[in-house]
């Protein structure tokens, strides 16, 4: 911080960037156009009602006594603070989407559906769950829909084989993983990157509310919570309706917020030259939240060494902070 309270260069994200971050966290256009104008010193009229309104109701800023000034009498908040803001008004709209699962789930288990064609939706359990979900996944013909957290309970490595087979077959999948999959040891290299370089399309989020599976939107897999998998060993087998309607959703909002993890080969991004496979490895455990004795324990290199990588990499992506670093990595594509 400067002296008189105000961010430094450092701190504050450029332009450029924060008009993008704020793009990605579903700020219109105009809305965007117009922070970015008001932090920047403009514009000379107060700006399109539509974009002045979209910022005072984001709380992106305030309405002040008009003084004649450039502004007309709007104040920007601080990006900072700004990008904070928006980032947990996401969360909690998935933690209502996840919230409406749970209760959509819990109505569908108690009720015993007499349909022509079968149930709606059943349980499976024990080794049965690894059956199912093999048979639902081989006969998969268009795509497969993930969300990725450990507890496994099958053999993770015969599925990423199978995987890269469907794919090369043209079957899409898209997955979803979290932090503590890609921290998982050895998962990324052994696991996760075969698949995304055979074209698997996969993100990253914090976190997770279930696990979830949804082939060609024919039939879904669902557990309660990540917790419940591990304790009862049981997932519910979810037939075409309204509920896998809402898992997709689910799904879809979810894949919407993650961030990207880019295949070894793809091309360089644009802005500067590509970071090598051992700095990539690093970015991709950072976004996952690996500590650092993780990542310095996976890569088989020293603390120093360590460091002085990240020292480049903020560096090469001007960036002050880690988070500004994924979030750097993730718009240039190095990860």
């Amino acid at each position: 911080m400067r002296r008189d309270g105000g961010e430094t260069s450092a701190e504050a994200p450029r332009p450029d960037a924060l008009a993008a971050h704020l793009s990605a966290l579903g700020v219109d256009g105009g809305a965007v156009a117009l922070y970015v104008a008001l932090l920047t010193g403009g514009p000379a009229s107060p700006g399109p009602a539509g974009a002045r309104r979209a910022l005072l109701d984001l709380g992106l800023a305030a309405e002040v006594p008009d003084d004649g000034g450039p502004a007309g009498g709007l104040v920007p908040v601080p990006p900072a603070s700004a990008l904070e803001l928006l980032s947990r008004r996401e969360m909690l709209r998935l933690e209502e989407a996840r919230s409406a699962v749970a209760r959509a789930y819990e109505r569908y288990r108690r009720r015993t559906p007499s349909a022509v064609g079968g149930s709606v939706a059943e349980e499976v359990t024990g080794d049965d769950i690894e059956r199912v979900l093999g048979e639902a996944m081989g006969g998969a013909r268009q795509e497969v829909l993930r969300f990725d957290s450990p507890p496994y309970f099958w053999d993770t490595e015969r599925g990423a084989k199978e995987e890269v087979g469907q794919l090369r077959r043209g079957v899409r999948y898209r997955v979803v993983y979290t932090r503590t999959s890609l921290a998982h040891p050895g998962y990324l290299t052994g696991n996760v990157q075969p698949c995304v370089d055979a074209g698997e399309e996969a993100r990253v989020a914090p976190r997770l509310p279930v696990k979830l599976m949804v082939v060609d939107d024919r039939v879904g897999f669902v557990s309660m919570s990540i917790a419940d998998v591990d304790v009862s060993r049981s997932m519910l087998v979810v037939r075409p309706g309204a509920l896998l309607a809402v898992l997709r959703a689910l799904f879809e909002a979810y894949w919407d917020r993650a961030l990207p993890i880019h295949p070894e080969s793809g091309a360089a991004a644009p802005g500067g030259a590509r970071p090598g496979p051992a700095e990539r490895r690093i970015l991709a455990m950072l976004v996952a939240g690996a500590p650092d004795s993780q990542i310095i324990r996976e890569l088989g290199v020293s603390r120093r060494t360590f460091f002085r990588r990240m020292e480049l990499l903020m560096a090469q992506a001007g960036a002050g902070t880690r988070f500004q670093l994924a979030l750097q990595a993730q718009r240039r594509g190095w990860l």
